[in-house]
């Protein structure tokens, strides 16, 4: 663990003083500083409400047993602020964890409605992303056919796995116990632990699917993402920086995708910040404003974030002293 943590502290520097080679410090500090009150509350309210559309969701994906809402919130914003700051992707399984340690639902049924929220995200975002792209065609002179035919095939995958992805890891489970079953099969326990909890995470997935909640969960992520959206648009014009909406879309699209993408960083510091420059580029800001605002947004979003998390953790613990502090 700790060596994981170093190679992303070390992977994350490295990114973050290859983006400092190209502003300076000054540049970011100068951009911070005058950062308006009024559009920085603004893009907390929409930050706010996007982790309550979040938290619907995932009221809508448990299906086992009726968790209240407030819990639900409480463990999403906490799951939001550990993906920012742990190392290798490593924060997702703090949703599963936090569901089960606060709330009792099993950890496979929490890591498949993980994996099934995180398909609707994509989904989404390749979406919206495709017709920001339409919207932007002569910026990078890609055709519209090709845009059409490239999303429309993406789309379609994310929707195939969706529906598909008991199936196949209910597949895999029965591959693994074939496996593991062979005679001279020296570890055969790991490889059985493995094939149970596969196994019972495609019974959930199953379940989640079987709800057939396909509507409200698109809904409440689209809608949530739609104020993340409006989160960036309103830091950008505390900044004192003018960016029409449907350019902010597309620039920070294509930083969640960088974000997305997976490098052994801390948290998504540094790739955020790189797609974000890459992003805004694209819709004509200048290099300086480009990287300076992917740092000062993605500050922002950390200490908002963790306000919020620890009013959270603190009301958590009151209502579960069983967590760990």
């Amino acid at each position: 663990m700790v060596n994981r943590f170093l190679i992303s502290f070390f992977v994350t520097a490295a990114i973050i003083l290859l983006l400092f080679t190209q502003i300076s410090v000054r540049d970011l500090s100068d951009l911070l500083m005058k950062v308006d009150p009024l559009w920085t509350g603004i893009g907390s309210l929409f930050y706010l409400l996007g982790l309550l559309l979040r938290a619907l969701r995932y009221h809508w994906l448990i299906h086992s047993k009726k968790v209240p809402f407030s819990r639900l919130f409480q463990i999403t914003t906490l799951y939001n602020l550990a993906i920012t700051v742990l190392p290798s992707k490593f924060g997702e399984l703090t949703y599963p964890y936090f569901l089960n340690r606060a709330a009792g639902v099993n950890f496979t049924e929490g890591l498949a409605s993980l994996i099934t929220s995180r398909i609707y995200d994509l989904f989404v975002i390749l979406v919206i992303f495709s017709i920001t792209v339409a919207g932007s065609q002569e910026t990078l002179r890609i055709g519209l056919f090709w845009i059409i035919l490239i999303s429309g095939g993406l789309t379609c995958l994310i929707v195939i796995i969706l529906l598909n992805l008991s199936r196949l890891l209910n597949w895999l489970s029965m591959l693994i116990n074939k496996w593991s079953a062979r005679p001279g099969t020296k570890i055969r326990q790991p490889f059985q632990w493995l094939q149970k909890k596969i196994q019972r995470v495609s019974e959930d997935l199953h379940a989640i699917n079987a709800r057939r909640g396909y509507f409200p969960v698109a809904l409440a992520t689209t809608l949530s993402w739609l104020m993340i959206f409006l989160m960036f648009h309103a830091f950008l014009k505390g900044f004192g920086i003018s960016v029409p909406f449907l350019k902010v879309v597309f620039g920070s699209t294509v930083a969640l995708l960088a974000s997305a993408i997976p490098i052994s960083g801390l948290g998504n510091w540094g790739m955020l910040e790189a797609g974000w420059a890459a992003g805004f580029l694209l819709v004509g800001l200048s290099k300086e404003n480009a990287i300076a605002t992917g740092f000062g947004v993605h500050i922002l979003i950390f200490i908002i974030s963790a306000l919020i998390g620890l009013l959270c953790w603190l009301s958590l613990k009151r209502q579960s002293p069983s967590l760990p502090a």
